[in-house]
């Protein structure tokens, strides 16, 4: 999708842009699928969510094993196989309604993969890129940084991105990212060897998300109050 394409499908697009801590997975993958829901009936509408997760393994489309150390992984609708989240890692969601912003899921990803990448530079690390083959998500040479794993609904998205900040990345060691070892595995603090507020990192992402997407207008929301309250 060209620049103007997005500047202008944007134009008549109402996003909101809901902002949380260290959530359950669960509510907010309920969330998530009431979301999509209202985006494939209101289709001027979107939602991006951005937060982190309690510790929790899901499994995409794609999966073939899981190991039996893993507890109550969750089986979810989007592309790929097993992955994991939690405290330290920048979950971004996307629901947004494809038919209406002209684009497909490659325009999505794209535009979300840049955002990723101007956040990894402003935070030190220069030399990421995106890749969506057998690698797919973002890396840093050979070393997997960012995971990537979207889901199709009617016409809308969901599910997303997930960025490696400051994790436990022995989590990983219980699965094999992209079908490799769980080494491959980094974050942006064992590429700096600085810590991070995750809160300051969140906003960063968020300001590079609406400047990829060149969204110019948007209402700000928090998810604890979404999920506190009632979908809209």
């Amino acid at each position: 999708m060209s620049e103007i394409g997005w500047k202008e499908n944007f134009k008549d697009t109402e996003i909101t842009i809901l902002a949380g801590q260290v959530e359950p997975y669960q509510r907010v993958l309920d969330l998530q699928r009431d979301l999509n829901n209202h985006v494939n009936e209101k289709e001027d509408t979107g939602f991006i969510i951005l937060c982190e997760h309690q510790d929790v393994y899901t499994c995409g489309i794609h999966t073939e094993h899981i190991d039996d150390r893993i507890k109550n992984p969750v089986r979810i609708e989007r592309g790929g196989s097993i992955t994991y989240h939690g405290p330290g890692q920048i979950i971004a969601y996307y629901i947004l309604n494809m038919k209406h912003l002209r684009t497909n899921i490659l325009g999505i990803i794209e535009n979300a993969h840049l955002a990723e990448i101007d956040t990894l530079y402003n935070l030190g690390v220069q030399n990421a890129e995106s890749r969506l083959g057998k690698e797919t998500g973002i890396w840093v040479g050979s070393r997997k940084i960012g995971s990537t794993g979207f889901a199709i609904k009617m016409n809308a998205t969901l599910h997303g991105t997930a960025l490696n900040i400051e994790p436990d990345l022995e989590r990983f060691s219980f699965i094999n990212p992209c079908g490799f070892g769980w080494e491959i595995m980094t974050s942006v603090q064992r590429e700096t060897g600085k810590n991070y507020i995750m809160d300051e990192v969140r906003e960063i992402l968020i300001g590079n998300i609406i400047k990829r997407f060149e969204i110019e207008d948007f209402k700000r929301g928090t998810l604890s109050a979404q999920l506190s309250g009632t979908v809209p």
